[in-house]
């Protein structure tokens, strides 16, 4: 009889959970499920179904049993990221299965720092990864990446491959977070500074003239870049749908001013945007605050 080949095993698939549900996460949902030979599921607080028919929602009790490869964390802030990384069952997942644990949140470097040992005792892979881009670089999958991991792991790689463009490697545990945390900052006040000049060229300008210079801002000199990117958010006046929401910004300036001391362009931007959170609301778009105050 002449034998049978038998067939190449299956590759072993590989688990990957996703943890918080926003802006973010909803847009890389899609670039994770391209990987071959994986599975994709979500843990959310708030969603009742799961938004994708392709990744199942879970709860985090049922984490232990699903065995995952990589956990991927993207939460508000400090206290939520807390409370996930804490919970009994979740820190039962990481200890039984040792997995690669990849922390995209902005939080403060303190518990950045706390996070690494906290996953590094239970056994896992801590990848502490803040990312930029908001929801035009999740949805292309080129965000951009701030991080540090103690070693290197395919598993990390494969992942990150699939919704970062850039990835810039810091060798400390959290060096990404207090870079983050500064480069939001700086963002902000840049964001806020071109309101500021975006109104006063509406009020000396006239129509025709006033176009001819917003061409000239969103092509030449320094501010090109973030004019290119958020003045015709700002001349559409539409908070709604927030690419970053203004309640965000305003804990990422909180965090630079609790890190940086008492900072004269930071305390002005705080202030700024807390006005448009109060005339537009916590889930404004963060150019909100170009916005003209409300009387």
């Amino acid at each position: 009889m002449t034998p049978v080949a038998l067939p190449a095993p299956c590759p072993a698939t590989m688990n990957i959970v996703v943890a918080g549900y926003g802006v973010i996460t909803s847009s890389i949902l899609p670039h994770l499920l391209t990987l071959l030979d994986t599975s994709v599921s979500i843990v959310s607080r708030h969603l009742t179904a799961s938004p994708n028919p392709a990744v199942p929602l879970l709860h985090a009790g049922q984490l232990p049993g699903l065995r995952p490869d990589v956990v991927i964390g993207c939460f508000a802030d400090d206290e939520h990221a807390r409370g996930f990384w804490h919970h009994e069952q979740v820190a039962e997942a990481v200890t039984r299965s040792a997995p690669v644990c990849i922390e995209l949140s902005t939080i403060s470097p303190g518990w950045a720092e706390q996070w690494h040992g906290h996953i590094d005792a239970m056994g896992g892979l801590p990848v502490e990864c803040p990312v930029t881009g908001s929801r035009p670089g999740a949805t292309a999958g080129t965000l951009t990446a701030f991080l540090h991991t103690p070693r290197p792991d395919e598993r990390t790689d494969r992942v990150l491959g699939t919704f970062t463009g850039h990835r810039y490697h810091f060798t400390r545990p959290g060096a990404p977070a207090r870079f983050k945390v500064i480069f939001n900052a700086w963002g902000a006040t840049e964001l806020y500074a071109l309101g500021v000049f975006a109104r006063a060229l509406r009020a000396h300008l006239d129509e025709d003239n006033y176009a001819t210079a917003a061409r000239a801002i969103t092509h030449e000199g320094w501010m090109q870049t973030i004019a290119a990117a958020k003045l015709g958010r700002i001349e559409s006046a539409d908070y709604s749908d927030p690419d970053f929401a203004v309640r965000h910004i305003l804990k990422d300036l909180r965090l630079a001013d609790a890190l940086l001391g008492s900072a004269p362009l930071i305390e002005a931007a705080i202030d700024a945007f807390s006005r448009a959170e109060k005339d537009h609301g916590p889930w404004a778009d963060f150019t909100a605050v170009a916005a003209p105050e409300a009387s």
